[in-house]
């Protein structure tokens, strides 16, 4: 297991396609926090830059989606897992080393890249608005495992599919249109029927409870889904729940599927 993980760990520093990626990123937080600041207007303040990524935590649940889909999307067409397999690394291993992997490297990137937000946004922008920088570094715990849990699901559908565009519409549906459906469902049967159990199960889902929690951070406000105690618990929660959850159908698939 450990030998298999070194040998991961080299071949991602090694990896064409996330070190593109990681430039990519790191050159439109560059460009963007220049963007803001190039033009004395109200939105040249710190609480803007700070509220693009407050106001939208599910970014990072795509990022741990790309990171992961970079990765591995092809590891089971190029022959990587069937040649881990034949020099006799266990199945579970394989898929719990890919995750190991995806989760670092996907955490390097965030870590650099919203510090590089942060240090440009600090440094250019005017420092007045209700959005500070303690409200993105609280997002940071709230929103990880959400987004760990989004990598595990990718790594799942990775070893299930080999074309990219249907993993990704599959990890749309789960992540997004599947709450959705659920919420508006929710409603519409606590209206007629006076039961608010669907609903009530649809707000654990992250794209939910965020969209409801966020929707007043802006230029004047900033309440998020992490503000208070009970809301940051729901946010480690459902991470927990997705991890938990995607693990164990990654586990029984990657032990019957033929790779």
């Amino acid at each position: 297991m450990l030998n298999f993980i070194k040998s991961e760990y080299y071949r991602l520093i090694h990896t064409t396609g996330i070190l593109i990626f990681f430039g990519v990123l790191s050159g439109l937080t560059i460009l963007l926090i220049l963007g803001i600041s190039a033009v004395k207007t109200q939105y040249h303040t710190t609480s803007f830059s700070y509220s693009i990524l407050v106001s939208s935590p599910m970014f990072f649940t795509l990022m741990g989606m790309l990171t992961a889909s970079l990765l591995y999307e092809d590891s089971k067409r190029n022959g990587i897992i069937k040649n881990s397999i034949a020099n006799g690394i266990p199945r579970r291993k394989i898929f719990l080393g890919q995750c190991i992997i995806s989760v670092t490297a996907a955490t390097v990137i965030m870590t650099i890249v919203l510090a590089l937000w942060i240090f440009t946004t600090e440094l250019l922008l005017d420092k007045t608005g209700p959005v500070h920088m303690t409200d993105l570094l609280m997002e940071i715990p709230a929103i990880y495992l959400i987004a760990v849990s989004s990598i595990v699901l990718t790594i799942t559908l990775s070893l299930s599919f080999q074309n990219g565009a249907f993993i990704f519409f599959t990890w749309l549906f789960v992540f997004f249109i599947f709450p959705t459906i659920l919420f508006k469902f929710g409603i519409a049967v606590s209206a007629h029927f006076k039961t608010d159990l669907i609903y009530n199960i649809s707000m654990w889902m992250p794209s939910n409870f965020f969209q409801i929690n966020t929707a007043n951070v802006n230029m004047s406000s900033c309440i998020t889904a992490w503000d208070t105690t009970g809301g940051m618990l729901r946010c480690v929660i459902a991470g927990i729940s997705g991890i938990v959850i995607f693990m164990i159908i990654g586990f029984r698939h990657i032990s019957k599927a033929d790779l």
